[in-house]
């Protein structure tokens, strides 16, 4: 038996990355997971590693700040396995890492629309069949970057400082139906996007900035969001844990 047997994720951007380790860890202990993505190629890798863990996997393709087409892909996912029973919004974009003076319109309006807009509207579309059942859990993924602030990161900084503020007020909001909803915030992970960003020597260099030298595994932030979504974390809500290797300790 596991954690999330009978129960079905809807994991967001886990074609890769955090959103693939995830889901892998899930299936894992039991989950059934719906692999949401822009990347088909991603989301069916992703898929046959749930299957063969022995779970069941859908896949999802669509941009997750296209609220129809999310919504449709819910409906799908609830009419395929039931019920979605847990919730992670994990699909994101890199942050631009420009000046405050050389950010455009077109870059605030991109994080915004991906972080912020994908995952409050997302989140809408789930939480009536999560009401109904009276439970669910949900995990937003913010950043360090949302806690503590980057330079030269403001719209990345802003938008995953939202995506953290939006869950704490929703844990209050949706606590009447036993509907959990918490935050992890990572530190420097060994995903595609910082090392689509940073050489090999770059990352090298930022790590010796971590106390234990060297940047988490996506699989390590997974530990953390599956176990927000297992019953060992009935009893937590509204909370950030931001799996950083003590990076915000110095």
């Amino acid at each position: 038996m596991g954690y999330f047997d009978g129960r079905t994720a809807l994991i967001t951007g886990s074609g890769s990355g955090i959103g693939r380790a995830t889901a892998r860890i899930m299936a894992e202990r039991g989950a059934n997971v719906i692999v949401h993505d822009l990347n088909r190629a991603g989301a069916e890798e992703t898929a046959e590693l749930v299957r063969k863990a022995g779970r069941k996997a859908s896949v999802a393709i669509c941009d997750v700040s296209d609220i129809a087409a999310m919504r449709n892909a819910v409906a799908e996912g609830e009419k395929q396995f039931g019920a979605i029973d847990i919730l992670v919004n994990n699909a994101g974009v890199p942050s631009d890492r420009c000046p405050l003076e050389e950010v455009t319109e077109e870059m605030f309006e991109r994080s915004m629309r991906v972080h912020v807009k994908g995952t409050l509207f997302t989140t809408q579309a789930v939480v009536p069949g999560m009401k109904r059942r009276m439970a669910g859990k949900i995990v937003n993924i913010s950043s360090i970057q949302g806690t503590v602030g980057y330079a030269n990161g403001a719209t990345y900084n802003g938008a995953k400082a939202a995506v953290l503020a939006m869950a704490k007020g929703w844990a209050k909001e949706l606590a009447p139906w036993k509907i959990n909803v918490n935050i992890v915030a990572p530190g420097h992970c060994l995903t595609p996007m910082p090392m689509s960003k940073d050489s090999p020597e770059t990352i090298a260099k930022k790590a010796e900035g971590i106390p234990f030298k060297r940047y988490a595994q996506p699989e390590e932030m997974g530990y953390a969001i599956a176990y927000l979504c297992s019953p060992e974390a009935d009893f937590v809500t509204g909370q950030v844990i931001s799996p950083n290797g003590g990076y915000t300790i110095i």
